[in-house]
């Protein structure tokens, strides 16, 4: 089930937000997982017992590492919890890349190579398992105790918000929320409008840039000229951040609906002045995964085996950084997909940050601004072709017309046939959300009214009122008939 389809918003949602709001609080817990379980198999099926498997697991698993008192044995258990997720990855996720890249080894040994496993893929698998990892991870070193409950592991690994495409939260953080929460008129009207906001970028806008950059993307290399590709490049840059910070609003509003608070995901990474910058402002819940889990422990297992202060001339703390910047890069790029293409676009965005952080740092300190912003938005755009390219041949061809090297003629593949009037008007719409627009004319009105006294104060804000009721109504409207004339259309992460 998707959130922006008639079925979630009216024969899932609206039920089960009125019940649960009468509900005692010991019965919200129940009804939420078993609607979790309800949304999971709705698309998924019989896999649903995968995701209940998981939890089933994990839940078990943290008891054990819990109940351990040897600090070896607790550690072989975490080892072996650990071992078990990735190998649930692994199997439904990667079996097939894993094989199709051996295959030509083990032909050349002469051995027989059957058929690929080519199983489904289930929906949300990486982040799911992600979050339960970091709930072993959570309980053995102690920062919380194992759930004893097996209904809280089970709606935090299922909780349907969040299941299909993250955030990828922390157990610590929604622990107390799990048991103590409470759904207030604020949080609830929070939450819609959150949630309508969300469905705005993903119906009206993501979707709309999707059909023309599916399009230009499906355009043979030879007919790629300069403009194409800058304006499937631009359009695709825009789609997947309005796709997937979309969702993440739409899965932070819903969680406020049900009195949870949800970290944010996306911190307006377009406006970074560096790729390192951006990290911190892009899928925020899995670059923090990625810093805590991979990046931290490998610089600390490195720098525990150099003695000194320098190796070969090389300072210890480059030693540390670059391998395990590396590593985490490209374990970045290979979480978003089983294609070498993925993980180059890792290893891509990680060999940037290390340049700006051993060459660029202080070149782009002179730069300014806005051409640090230039800078960041070049790099990330090129870095999006790559993710999006079927191969490498696309992505080659791709950069070159964007260089200027296209060998397109402009006759058969004109820009004209795809930047219409609609398109056009979306794409600055897109920009528009991509920046921190909002917040600034919030903070301007805001600072306007306390700055009024009387009339005006109150005149003020009852045309405040009016004013976010009609905007919210109208995408709502809008969205909704949108939905309604559109063919079905999932979020692009959740194939990741």
């Amino acid at each position: 089930m998707i959130f922006s389809t008639p079925a979630f918003l009216f024969l899932f949602l609206p039920p089960l937000l009125l019940i649960s709001l009468f509900l005692r609080r010991k019965a919200q817990n129940p009804l939420l997982l078993l609607a979790s379980l309800l949304f999971y198999a709705w698309g998924e099926g019989w896999l649903v017992l995968l995701l209940l498997g998981s939890a089933l697991g994990n839940h078990f698993i943290g008891l054990a590492i819990e109940n351990s008192p040897a600090p070896g044995r607790r550690k072989t258990i975490l080892v072996a919890g650990l071992g078990l997720n990735l190998a649930l990855l692994i199997s439904f996720k990667y079996a097939d890349f894993f094989l199709s890249n051996l295959e030509p080894l083990l032909r050349g040994a002469d051995l027989a190579v059957g058929p690929g496993l080519h199983w489904h893929q289930p929906l949300g698998i990486s982040f799911f398992t992600f979050m339960a990892m970091a709930y072993l991870a959570e309980v053995y070193s102690r920062a919380i105790p194992a759930e004893r409950n097996f209904l809280h592991t089970a709606l935090f690994i299922s909780f349907f918000p969040t299941v299909l495409a993250g955030p990828i939260h922390r157990y610590s953080r929604l622990r107390r929320q799990l048991v103590e929460r409470r759904t207030t008129p604020e949080l609830l009207s929070e939450g819609i409008r959150r949630f309508i906001i969300g469905l705005g970028k993903k119906v009206l806008l993501a979707d709309t840039l999707g059909r023309a950059v599916d399009a230009i993307f499906a355009i043979p290399n030879p007919g790629l000229t300069a403009a194409i590709a800058w304006l499937g490049a631009a359009g695709y840059t825009l789609q997947i951040f309005l796709d997937f910070s979309g969702y993440s609003d739409m899965a932070i509003g819903l969680g406020r609906m049900f009195g949870f608070t949800f970290m944010e995901n996306f911190n307006y990474p377009y406006i970074s002045r560096s790729i390192t910058d951006f990290w911190t402002r892009w899928h925020i819940s899995l670059s923090t995964w990625l810093r805590d889990f991979i990046f931290l422990p490998a610089a600390y297992a490195i720098s525990r085996r150099i003695r000194g202060d320098r190796l070969l001339g090389i300072r210890v703390d480059s030693w540390c950084y670059y391998p395990a910047m590396l590593l985490t890069m490209l374990l970045c790029g290979l979480w978003h997909g089983a294609a070498w293409t993925f993980v180059a676009w890792g290893l891509y965005h990680g060999l940037f940050i290390m340049l700006e952080r051993q060459a660029l740092k202080k070149r782009l300190k002179r730069l300014g601004p806005p051409l640090q912003g230039a800078y960041a938005m070049l790099v990330v755009s090129f870095g999006w072709v790559l993710f999006r390219a079927a191969d490498f041949a696309q992505a080659a061809a791709f950069w070159r017309a964007m260089l200027g090297f296209g060998s397109g003629d402009n006759r058969e593949f004109h820009p004209a046939l795809y930047a219409d009037a609609r398109l056009v008007v979306t794409l600055l719409f897109s920009i528009l959300a991509a920046l921190p627009l909002f917040p600034a004319l919030q903070s301007g009105y805001l600072k306007l009214r306390s700055a009024s006294s009387g009339a005006v104060r109150v005149g003020l804000q009852a045309g405040g009122h009016v004013l976010t009721l009609a905007f919210f109504a109208s995408v709502l409207l809008a969205s909704v008939m949108a939905m309604a004339a559109a063919t079905f259309n999932p979020f692009i992460y959740f194939r990741f």
